[in-house]
């Protein structure tokens, strides 16, 4: 059975390597009210922040993602221990990396990380699709399809000027330092992404003593 479900992936990626290029289809521009603030995972009021910038289209980042992670949210950002801040720091292909974070403002704020997951977990599959203009739209569709956006709100949302800008704007309000993807930033300090390095400059925060209420 394993070796039959082989022999169909390959048939598939044999099939979508022979795939024509095709022109992407047009759409209608609609009215969309896209997220433009810093998005922000866990209790705006924990104590320790963690800026991380990022981007969709980089393979570190998606390690990162899915390796790190999981344990850093379940040990301090669930707890409200910690806010984790996203910036997006677009990585080649540079259009799809800036397509996907476009949708995931325009879904909404509390649906964003959502889309930031969904768009690591089909990442490969949208890179390669990108050779073909008609299927990286079609899985660009699907991608805001499965977070409540048609496909004229996904393209009006791509192609939408101020989103472009206030990605511009984070980016280059970012510290000199941030030069590669992912960067996690604390306190100021650029952190290593792996979890004893982040946890201990989260733990050494958080054994700060709380300044004095104002009297």
């Amino acid at each position: 059975m394993a070796r039959i479900r082989l022999a169909f992936a390959a048939i598939a990626v044999l099939l979508g390597a022979c795939e024509q290029p095709r022109a992407p289809e047009p759409y209608n521009t609609v009215e969309i009210t896209p997220f433009l603030g810093m998005p922000v995972m866990g209790d705006p009021k924990a104590p320790v922040l963690i800026t991380e910038f990022a981007s969709t289209t980089c393979g570190h980042c998606r390690a990162f993602h899915e390796q790190v992670f999981p344990e850093l949210k379940a040990k301090y950002i669930d707890t409200g221990k910690v806010r984790l801040a996203w910036v997006v720091m677009p990585t080649p292909p540079v259009e799809i990396s800036v397509a996907g974070a476009a949708i995931a403002r325009c879904a909404g704020e509390a649906k964003f990380f959502d889309v930031i997951d969904d768009l690591f977990d089909h990442q490969n599959e949208i890179i390669e699709s990108g050779r073909n203009p008609w299927r990286l739209q079609k899985n660009l569709r699907d991608l805001g399809a499965r977070h409540g956006l048609n496909m004229d709100q996904v393209g009006t949302c791509i192609a939408d000027k101020s989103i472009d800008a206030a990605m511009h704007k984070y980016v280059r309000e970012s510290p000199p330092f941030v030069s590669s993807t992912p960067t996690f930033v604390i306190a100021g300090k650029d952190v290593e992404q792996t979890m004893d390095d982040l946890s201990a400059a989260i733990d050494a925060e958080l054994a700060k003593p709380t300044p004095a209420a104002p009297q």
